[in-house]
């Protein structure tokens, strides 16, 4: 992937100036914007509860959906929506914000791994809907399963989720079943979503994503919500605590949610600040936004709302790439020819 040349000094001071004006003052609107978004974060769920009936427990790992209380940033959701959508819903919701493609993810806490209802949106609205299927990496069955939805369905990717096992690693990332399940993402040129819990920073899950990173190099890899920056201020938003490797590992991606506007809102840091760095530290090609409609509270139009206010410290070629191209390339156009 090519990069982008070595600041300026002038540059640096510049964006320096920027994070520091970001800091100090609130976001300003910003204006209509002549691209198409594309929201790479978005659950739905269907009122037909007979052909797609609600998964009957919580997630195996106890963790709850971003945006739930007691999640972090939750007490700013107070009083507002918390909508779980339908298809029809939110096509009409795209339309009316000028979203105009999506990656549709399973709702694991809604339906598990039965991913029959995204499946189902997603070839019925083809135009508009990428799917992105949760499964058990560690189940013999995944490989074979995904394999068949990379050639019969309208899939973008996989999603994995899951916390530090008792033993204290990550199997759910480096199994020898779960590499299995890796190997078939990275041959069929599928992208790998990415939610550690519980929703909190941590080095030791970063650490064990950039290690699977680099075994499978042409695999795109989304850390949802950041990679749950934790919540500092300036100059390091957070990110100073990554691991480093991960500036330099160019198939490692970056979601900003409305889960992140929640905690950064409760936390008086600004949006556009925290934006404005990550974008200077992974580049824009590299950042992406999604809703997290149907797990944080809101309407659609105030999370689109608040991500365009995120973008207020961005120039519009980066506005460009954060809120489309970098989601179309990763979902809709084949993860793999990303990296």
């Amino acid at each position: 992937m090519s990069r982008d040349p070595s600041p300026t000094r002038r540059q640096i001071l510049a964006r320096g100036l920027a994070l520091a004006t970001a800091a100090a003052e609130p976001a300003k609107a910003q204006g209509p914007d002549d691209f198409k978004w594309f929201d790479g974060h978005l659950h739905l769920v269907s009122q037909d509860l007979q052909r797609y009936p609600l998964w009957p427990g919580p997630p195996p790992d106890g963790s709850l959906p971003p945006g739930s209380a007691p999640a972090p940033g939750a007490s700013v959701q107070e009083g507002q929506p918390h909508l779980k959508p339908t298809a029809e819903q939110v096509v009409r919701w795209m339309d009316e914000q000028g979203v105009a493609t999506l990656a549709a993810i399973q709702r694991r806490s809604s339906y598990g791994t039965d991913n029959r209802y995204v499946l189902d949106c997603a070839d019925a609205h083809p135009d508009r809907f990428r799917a992105v299927v949760v499964l058990d990496a560690d189940d013999p069955a995944t490989p074979a399963q995904l394999r068949d939805w990379t050639r019969t369905r309208k899939i973008a990717g996989l999603r994995l989720t899951g916390a530090k096992s008792s033993a204290g690693g990550y199997p759910w990332l480096d199994s020898p079943a779960s590499l299995r399940t890796w190997t078939v993402v990275s041959d069929e040129g599928l992208t790998m979503d990415l939610a550690y819990a519980p929703q909190f920073f941590s080095a030791d899950a970063l650490d064990a994503i950039l290690r699977t990173a680099r075994q499978f190099a042409r695999t795109p890899i989304v850390l949802d919500h950041l990679g749950w920056p934790a919540v500092t201020g300036a100059p390091g938003f957070g990110f100073a605590n990554y691991p480093s490797g991960l500036t330099d590992q160019p198939n490692v991606f970056f979601k900003l949610t409305t889960g992140n506007l929640n905690i950064l809102e409760e936390a008086h840091i600004p949006a556009q600040a925290v934006l404005r760095r990550a974008v200077d530290r992974y580049g824009a090609q590299r950042v992406l936004w999604g809703s997290d409609m149907g797990s944080s509270a809101g309407s659609y139009a105030e999370m689109v709302r608040r991500a365009r206010a995120a973008g207020a410290a961005l120039t519009t070629a980066e506005r460009r790439q954060v809120f489309g191209e970098t989601g179309r390339s990763l979902f809709l156009r084949g993860g793999a020819a990303r990296v």
